[in-house]
């Protein structure tokens, strides 16, 4: 018995022991800890002019382009000109040769040959009526009557040789070319989308017709673009942005917002609305042509000399957003929740919670 006693008592005081150890080795840690000081970088917020911005491609078009269509149909006998010549309003463009129909061929000699036999009564009445009239044997009045009806005659067979001008040559006589195609506009031929040989239709009410050749004015451009709907209340009409050319590496140019659509197109679920931008082209610009990619930037939100921090210093937990500031005086970093403004991707206005003289923790993550 006095020897499990002896026993139980040297147990106890061995984890007494063990248990006085821990306890100095904990508060030796500890001290340890109380006397490593946390080394903090930090920073300061400075006014700057941020810009937010966004980046639209789009396409290039010249301001007015107009197609070239033929008022008779027939076949295309000659293009007068090639993609990239320069033309004039009335310059001729191609040349139509006309594939006439039998049967209006036959109806139109037919109306010829009347009108040829009408014309020649009507003009031996004429002659002999004038006869008379000028022994004053008949009145003024059935002199008239005649004049008159040998007058029609002789239109009916003007146009009647006309039509039938029209349809076998194109033309009325050769001084009148029909069946010219001429320009409408002054500018450059930027298509001409038939070889010779083709088929052509004549542009009228029920037909737009064949496009024979595509003329643009190239002195002024016009940028179109879709863009989101949540871009456009920081967008309105003669705004300034800057368009910048995909064919070309260094060369930029400044674009006035024009018009911006009322109806909107969906695409993937965002509705997008068309922009249309006009800009001039110089003489020191390289070829602008039809259809090039652009990519415009547009600054849609700005702020000229406002507090702010570089961005990924922000932090941000659940729908606070926060940094670290240092406390001068013990040292210490102290969570400070703050309001931003915009961004430009680098640098973040901070509308509340800082001032210009409060250091920032740059390397609050750290361990």
């Amino acid at each position: 018995s006095d020897v499990y006693k002896r026993q139980i008592m040297k147990t106890f005081k061995i984890i007494l022991i063990c248990i006085f150890s821990a306890t100095l080795a904990f508060v030796a840690f500890r001290s340890s800890l109380r006397g490593t000081k946390a080394i903090y970088e930090t920073t300061q917020p400075q006014y700057r002019e941020i810009k937010e911005e966004i980046n639209i491609s789009g396409n290039v078009f010249p301001m007015k382009e107009i197609e070239i269509k033929s008022q008779i149909s027939g076949v295309l006998d000659k293009i007068n000109v090639s993609i990239g010549d320069k033309v004039r309003i009335g310059d001729p463009v191609a040349s139509i040769m006309l594939v006439p129909n039998a049967s209006d061929m036959e109806r139109l000699e037919y109306n010829l040959n009347t009108a040829q036999i009408e014309y020649k009564a009507r003009l031996e009445d004429y002659k002999r009526e004038h006869k008379l009239y000028s022994k004053n044997l008949v009145a003024q009045a059935e002199m008239d009557s005649y004049t008159q009806a040998y007058e029609l005659s002789k239109e009916k067979l003007a146009s009647a040789q006309n039509q039938l001008n029209i349809l076998k040559e194109g033309r009325i006589s050769p001084e009148t070319a029909s069946n010219i195609v001429r320009s409408s506009i002054s500018g450059v031929i930027i298509d001409t989308p038939l070889e010779t040989g083709a088929s052509v239709i004549e542009r009228n009410n029920f037909n737009p017709g064949t496009t024979i050749a595509v003329v643009a004015e190239m002195s002024r451009f016009r940028f179109k673009a879709l863009v989101p709907e949540k871009y456009l209340k920081d967008i309105a009409l003669q705004d300034t942005i800057s368009l910048l050319f995909n064919a070309y590496d260094n060369l930029r140019t400044r674009a006035v917002v024009t018009k911006i659509s009322s109806k909107g197109n969906a695409e993937n679920g965002i509705m997008k609305y068309m922009l249309e931008a006009e800009f001039p082209v110089s003489e020191n610009m390289p070829v602008i042509r039809s259809g090039y990619s652009a990519t415009a930037n547009m600054v849609i939100k700005q702020k000229k000399h406002t507090l702010s921090i570089d961005e990924k210093y922000i932090l941000y937990e659940n729908d606070s957003t926060y940094l670290y500031l240092l406390d001068t005086v013990t040292q210490q970093k102290t969570k400070q929740i703050i309001n931003i403004g915009i961004s430009d991707g680098n640098y973040v206005e901070v509308i509340k919670g800082i001032s210009l003289k409060d250091k920032i923790v740059t390397n609050s993550t750290d361990k």
